[in-house]
């Protein structure tokens, strides 16, 4: 597999890059300064997976065209979209994202597609929410409105572009995935509040609380662990836990858990362009 990063230089995208090319996979990854791209390319040394750099503004990535073009540049199959932006969130991680996502569904070379999100970019309290963590979700909406707005936006997106996706197939080779899987898988990872201490290996997925700590490496090992599969797909919450990692995704693909539950499903189907 070939993973195109949008947001390379980003703690989660660095640790996400290591992780792949540990297993092989080839990484390009998408940089703004090119001042970033030695370090990038320093995380190639000794592992069996190619390492690429890009250098790339998201904030000209405005429409699929532009985005389909760095997806045939580079002949990536799978796409993560780490990106976010404190100053300018609508920009990079709603319309930077929003684009990524409708180029991804788009080519039938590409058939992964997953956003680095949060519990809280939900539009509701989740059911399995109690009432510390219903205040929990509110005050960090009004905390951080734009970036709260932008993301739920790109999570929606990504639902609602890869359901016709995946009642279209996948195409080419992937035209009969049918049997092992959907063609075309979207994830949304939605770690919560991240920290830099060493990788634990032991995390809870799913229907988590709506606030808590994980690490920065414990995210990447998830995602990296659900991206080496074919059969995940949905929004997953993610805070430190005790079970270990394979074993808390299996839990979650055998459970079919799907964080997006208590929201309105097929409102977001109808935002596919």
């Amino acid at each position: 597999m070939h993973a195109l990063i949008f947001g390379g230089n980003g703690r989660i995208a660095r640790a996400m890059t290591r992780l792949l090319l540990a297993r092989a996979w080839t990484v390009t990854s998408i940089i703004r300064n090119p001042q970033q791209g030695p370090g990038i390319l320093a995380l190639g040394r000794g592992q069996p997976g190619d390492i690429h750099v890009l250098q790339y503004d998201l904030r000209d990535l405005k429409t699929a065209q532009d985005a389909e073009t760095l997806f045939n540049r580079t002949g990536a199959t799978c796409a993560v979209f780490a990106a976010g932006s404190f100053s300018n969130p609508y920009a990079i991680d709603r319309d930077a994202a929003k684009a990524a996502i409708a180029a991804a569904t788009s080519l039938p070379s590409v058939t992964k597609f997953l956003m680095i999100s949060f519990p809280a970019s939900r539009r509701k309290p989740a059911p399995w929410w109690n009432s510390r963590d219903i205040a929990d979700y509110t005050s960090e909406r009004a905390a951080y409105p734009d970036i709260g707005d932008a993301k739920i936006q790109a999570d929606e997106y990504l639902v609602a572009m890869a359901n016709p996706r995946r009642a279209r197939g996948g195409g080419g080779q992937h035209a009969h995935a049918h049997a092992h899987g959907p063609p075309f898988q979207a994830i949304s990872l939605r770690p919560t509040w991240l920290t830099t201490g060493r990788a634990t290996g032991r995390v809870s997925i799913g229907e988590t609380r709506a606030l808590g700590q994980v690490s920065i490496e414990d995210v990447a090992a998830v995602a990296v662990e659900m991206l080496g599969r074919e059969d995940v797909s949905g929004w997953f919450d993610l805070v430190a836990g005790d079970v270990e990692i394979q074993e808390a995704v299996d839990s979650v693909v055998q459970g079919a858990v799907d964080c997006i539950e208590g929201e309105d499903v097929e409102a977001i189907y109808k935002l596919a362009d």
